[in-house]
């Protein structure tokens, strides 16, 4: 199998066939040096020849072996990884209780509110340099486990990639890589009996997931944080997922990919090209679908992707002149979604929003193929002293993912002329 790592000079693939060549050159120089004894000739030379040969073939050997484990190593790693149970599932429900209720005192109240027990409990998943790079403690916390579901469903709801993305939830922020490959053009040969066959290598890639931190920060009166009627949770979710949830969005669909995630607009690969720059057809929706190939059409994933003004223009449009068939129709079954072409689609505001030249309006394509790789919970600071005067606490909350496109051939665009 070829293995592709901009790490190396050359792939596993051109590493066995280099070593297949110097193999060959020590049977070669053998068969002289067995030629030349019969002859009654020296053989020096063609042992010397063997010797240098031999030793390039360990080398050769060594790299490939080292190689191999690396791309275990990693594939291990990447396997680990995908498994997206929360790390804290395993806690039993009673601690689990007992942060949460340790967390909101400390919330509401503040650190010198905790007895011992509570500070106890909560430094046990206190914030460090997983989340926060070079940081062994910001005096905070993470947010309880009963906390992330409904934060990320509510970050979802202002993130059109989040709602189809494939997420990893993952302990560390160390860079994380993710094998890929794409097969979906090599198909069997057919040879005649008795003939040599053609050796069809899997191409196998990797791409990078990093953890880049993005923040925000809100203050909450003193008097309302102690209201006994104070909802902590809401309080949270209310604040900063939507801020997170629009930073998520925008990073994750058009991020340049250069210290930042990579978009996957930005990722994804040409589709179609408009022939109007003001304007999209029917006909040019249609080559965008069918320039996905067959294999990821058949994902429940595999949809369209467009910001909400772009969906208007194509309910507008319709299948031909003899046929007043829209292209847009609306789901009449509960559960079902409404769909383009038959297709289900997602709205996503980072999108290209006007009709105007080189704009990357549509996507389409299998969206399980974007990975967004989310670090731990979120990291919650608590400000006692920097808006006291005011009568107001500070709260910073932390978080940390990045995204990238794993098959750029499962994506693509329909841009503007």
């Amino acid at each position: 199998m070829t293995h592709t790592n901009n790490t190396h000079t050359m792939t596993i693939t051109e590493l066995r066939q280099k070593r297949k060549g110097i193999i060959e050159q020590m049977r070669e120089a053998r068969k002289k040096a067995i030629a030349a004894m019969k002859e009654g000739k020296s053989t020096d030379e063609y042992d010397a020849e063997f010797d240098r040969a031999e030793a390039d073939e360990r080398a050769l050997s060594k790299q490939i072996e080292q190689e191999e484990r690396l791309d275990k190593i990693q594939r291990d790693e990447a396997a680990k990884f995908l498994d997206t149970a929360d790390r804290r599932e395993h806690v039993t429900s009673s601690k689990a209780d007992d942060y949460r209720a340790a967390f909101k005192t400390w919330f509401v109240r503040g650190e010198n509110a905790l007895s011992p027990e509570e500070r106890a409990v909560l430094n046990e998943i206190r914030g460090t340099s997983n989340q926060v790079v070079g940081t062994t403690t910001l005096g905070g916390y993470t947010v309880p486990t009963g906390f992330l579901p409904e934060l990320i469903r509510a970050m979802k709801a202002y993130s059109g990639i989040a709602q189809v993305a494939r997420m990893l939830d993952t302990e560390s922020g160390n860079v994380l890589y993710i094998p890929t490959e794409d097969d979906t053009t090599t198909e069997a040969n057919l040879i005649t009996e008795a003939s040599a066959i053609t050796v069809q290598d899997i191409t196998f890639g990797q791409k990078q997931l990093d953890a880049y931190k993005y923040s925000t920060q809100t203050k909450v009166s003193l008097e309302l944080m102690q209201d006994s009627a104070f909802d902590l949770e809401a309080e949270v979710r209310n604040v900063f997922a939507p801020r997170f949830g629009r930073a998520l969005n925008t990073s994750c669909t058009t991020g340049s990919g250069s210290s930042q995630p990579n978009g996957v607009v930005t990722a994804a690969s040409l589709g179609k090209t408009a022939a109007s720059a003001t304007a999209i057809t029917f006909a040019e929706i249609m080559d965008l679908l069918h320039s996905v190939d067959p294999a990821y059409r058949q994902s429940s994933t595999c949809g369209f992707m467009l910001h909400d003004s772009i969906l208007a223009a194509i309910k507008k449009l319709q299948l031909g002149s003899g046929d007043a068939t829209p292209l847009w129709l609306p789901s009449v079954r509960e559960g079902e979604p409404d769909t383009i072409l038959g297709k289900p689609y997602w709205i996503n505001q980072g999108m290209d929003s006007a009709l105007t030249t080189g704009k990357k309006v549509m996507l389409f394509g299998d969206f399980n193929y974007y990975v967004i790789r989310m670090v731990q919970n979120m990291l919650v600071v608590r400000l006692n002293e920097r808006y006291a005067d005011n009568g107001l606490v500070g709260f910073v909350g932390h978080m940390r993912w990045d995204g990238e496109c794993l098959n750029t051939a499962a994506i693509k665009y329909l841009i503007t002329a």
